[in-house]
């Protein structure tokens, strides 16, 4: 039985991947902010297939919360073989109008919170020549007016994905690229896929597809998006 680590997985991608991986009989160590449903998502996947379901609070912006996640984690299931580092935060607005907290806030979640949990996980993964799938964006190679805090989280996600690959061939890293996808991301989620939004199972249904891939196949990134 293979062990996965999912940050961000309360809700929108991080919760589908995780029903996804549980549906391939993984056995789950979800980690996020809301631990009520985090809670709630541990029963309803242990009660419908029947896997471990490890939970617990995780904010991906503090050391020590990584830390003592990935302690109870590695504990608990004595190693892991996939890391989805999902968690995320948005953030807009122009560079010159944001303020310190925010521009800290956004480089501390979607940036340091990936190199962080990357690094509390990677013995493990190497001893097992696991796999890691970081979740970006689509503008992780773009420039985007009005959004370059974000943008740019995005872009340093990319360089420590690729260099921690470079760093540790024993691992698969994949960058994932998703274009829009109808999440609270994006405010209250129940945009029609029409409007140019995926869903958060499409982003999920691509991340098993890539994990059934043989062993010596590595797909470093992949960009894809609605076809709308």
């Amino acid at each position: 039985m293979k062990t996965a680590v999912v940050t961000g997985a309360s809700k929108g991608i991080g919760r589908a991947v995780a029903e996804a991986l549980a549906r391939e009989g993984y056995d789950l160590a979800l980690g996020a902010r809301s631990i009520d449903l985090l809670k709630g998502l541990a029963e309803e996947l242990t009660a419908k297939y029947g896997v471990r379901v490890f939970y617990d609070y995780l904010d991906v912006s503090r050391n020590e919360s990584v830390e003592e996640f990935a302690g109870k984690v590695l504990e608990e299931f004595g190693g892991v073989d996939l890391l989805v580092a999902n968690a995320g935060i948005p953030m807009g607005g122009r560079l010159d109008e944001l303020s310190n907290e925010d521009m800290e806030r956004v480089l501390q979640v979607n940036t340091l919170g990936v190199w962080r949990t990357v690094k509390a996980f990677l013995p493990s993964l190497k001893e097992r020549r696991g796999t890691v799938a970081v979740v970006t964006s689509y503008i992780s190679t773009m420039i985007l007016p009005n959004a370059g805090a974000y943008v740019a989280s995005k872009w340093a996600s990319r360089a420590l994905t690729k260099t921690f690959q470079a760093e540790n061939p024993e691992v698969k890293f994949i960058e994932l690229r998703p274009g829009m996808v109808d999440t609270y991301f994006y405010g209250r989620p129940g945009r029609k896929i029409e409007e140019g939004f995926m869903k958060p199972e499409d982003v999920a249904e691509l991340l098993i597809a890539l994990l059934k891939l043989p062993r010596h196949v590595l797909v470093e990134e992949v960009l894809f998006r609605s076809v709308y």
